[in-house]
């Protein structure tokens, strides 16, 4: 072995001790059930309500560090949208897209599932499939419509964000246990339920037999990933859906949650009464988030406790660690999505209820920390976040981030979202990547402790040469071989396009006609 290369494993040995044992991979979920990492503790995250400020510089301006405005506050923009126009080529899209769903993937109470068709004509279903993730989804479809809703009034928008509400309800209140949300509430139907549900080989699956959800079944062991959608649409739902009753099932559906996790210290807790061993501890940012959302929906002195606590300037070291997601796109691609839609309710709402130093601050640590490592890499939904939510500035001759969120929900297939076979082509190959591929392969115990690292592209592939996926703005875009095959009859519920496309509706980046 040469002295450089000697060099490059040293130079590996440092650059990887550096990011994962110290910063670890904030924004980590369960999507494959594996969650087992040192980056998915929480011990940064441990300090307790109500820490005083002993030994900062700043007693004097105590009041400032913790200023939170009144409740409540008002971050909903006018509601100015012009509908006249005919609609153009992506609202159609969306259009389509929103039929779609309403027609073949909210089937029984209304969780977001996919669909797997008896043959090609897509006219039966034979079952439906990945309710395992089905809560996430669910959570960022209510968002999509509820910003539907509001851009366009459409009565139908309307009734399936009210519909979706009440599936999220029932994810909460099926499990019997306070403050615990289900991945997937359904009931015993053998087109949903997996056959050995409520067996020793499936104990995350329970069957009902009596009380109020008799003939049902649900999914347990949840993670954080679950509720980040969770919180993300009911957010949303509240402030853009002029329904008084959903609003107070949304009310005290979020206090009942962030009670549960105020009285377990902050770790999601099965009904067995320990964590599960999916993602249960809630990250700071993430935690941030949810309670500033809590305050805002019920005006809970609790809950603007813990956001105090945690936008102490004290705190800002833990924050920056927590929102550290540079190895996410190595190791955990799905936390970018996690950390994005945490970001989005907690910016919107900083804007409104924070004072400007901590606003600006949570601003530069999304861009700095969360979407740095994203940016205009292909993604519309990081994008539009960043567009919305982040430090950005419209270019008046040259603007490459509209440019490319126009490209990538263009390129977007129209729906039926069905499974097609991608084989991306080759490209320049990223020489982080390749240095931590050959630091596995080395050490091959880091399989075991995190997921493979395999070679990657140096530059996001653009959306039609990206990998087929359940949610595409969750799936790495770098990535040199796909796999799989084209199967028409297996459709996905195109959750992704939608979020997309009606956020950018939204925040007036999309007209109807364009």
């Amino acid at each position: 072995m040469n002295f450089f290369s000697l060099n490059r494993i040293w130079m590996l040995l440092a650059l990887c001790a550096a990011f994962l044992l110290v910063f670890g991979c904030a924004g980590d979920d369960d999507d494959d059930a594996q969650d087992q990492g040192p980056g998915d503790d929480d011990a940064a995250g441990d300090d307790d309500i109500g820490d005083d400020d002993t030994g900062d510089d700043d007693s004097d301006d105590d009041w400032w560090d913790i200023w939170i405005e009144p409740w409540p506050q008002n971050p909903v923009p006018p509601r100015d949208h012009d509908e006249t126009p005919e609609p153009g080529p992506l609202r159609i899209k969306a259009q389509g897209y929103d039929l779609w769903h309403e027609a073949n993937h909210q089937p029984f109470y209304g969780s977001t599932v996919g669909a797997l068709f008896v043959d090609d004509s897509r006219t039966e279903v034979q079952w439906y499939f990945g309710s395992g993730d089905s809560c996430i989804w669910t959570g960022t479809y209510l968002a999509s419509q509820a910003m539907r809703y509001f851009v366009t009034g459409d009565e139908q928008a309307k009734l399936n964000a009210i519909r979706t509400v009440q599936a999220l309800d029932g994810h909460l209140h099926v499990t019997g246990r306070d403050g615990f949300i289900a991945r997937y509430r359904g009931p015993q139907d053998p087109k949903v339920m997996p056959g050995n549900c409520g067996t020793q080989e499936n104990e995350d699956c329970h069957v009902i037999e009596s009380g109020l959800y008799a003939g049902d079944f649900w999914t347990g062991n949840t993670s954080r990933d679950q509720y980040t959608g969770w919180f993300f649409g009911m957010a949303l739902a509240y402030d853009l859906v002029d329904d008084e009753d959903m609003r107070a099932v949304i009310r005290e559906d979020v206090a009942e949650v962030l009670d549960e996790l105020i009285r377990t210290n902050f770790k999601i807790t099965d009904v067995d009464g320990k964590p599960t061993t999916a993602g249960p501890g809630v990250i700071l940012t993430y935690r941030l988030n949810w309670y500033l959302i809590g305050y805002h929906v019920t005006g809970r002195q609790e809950f603007k406790e813990v956001v105090q606590d945690l936008i102490r300037d004290e705190k800002r070291s833990a924050l920056e660690i927590a929102a550290f997601s540079f190895m996410n796109r190595y190791l955990e691609y799905y936390g970018n999505n996690l950390g994005h839609q945490n970001f989005y309710n907690l910016l919107r709402l900083a804007s409104v209820y924070l004072n400007t130093d901590d606003y600006l601050y949570l601003k530069s640590l999304f861009e700095d920390k969360q979407h740095r490592w994203m940016h205009l890499t292909h993604n519309a939904f990081f994008n539009m976040i960043h567009m919305s939510q982040g430090i950005y500035e419209p270019g008046f001759f040259n603007d490459p981030e509209m440019e490319q969120l126009l490209q990538d929900l263009t390129d977007f297939r129209p729906a039926p979202n069905y499974r097609v076979a991608v084989d991306p082509p080759e490209a320049e190959i990223d020489p982080i990547s390749e240095l931590l591929d050959q630091l596995w392969e080395w050490l091959p115990f880091l399989k075991e402790l995190w997921k493979d690292i395999d070679p990657q592209a140096k530059y996001a592939y653009p959306v039609l040469q990206q990998c087929y996926s359940d949610f595409l703005w969750q799936r790495n875009p770098f990535r040199f071989e796909c796999g799989g095959q084209e199967m028409p009859r297996s459709v996905e519920p195109g959750v992704d396009y939608l979020v997309a496309y009606w956020m950018s509706s939204f925040h007036k980046y999309l007209t109807k006609d364009m």
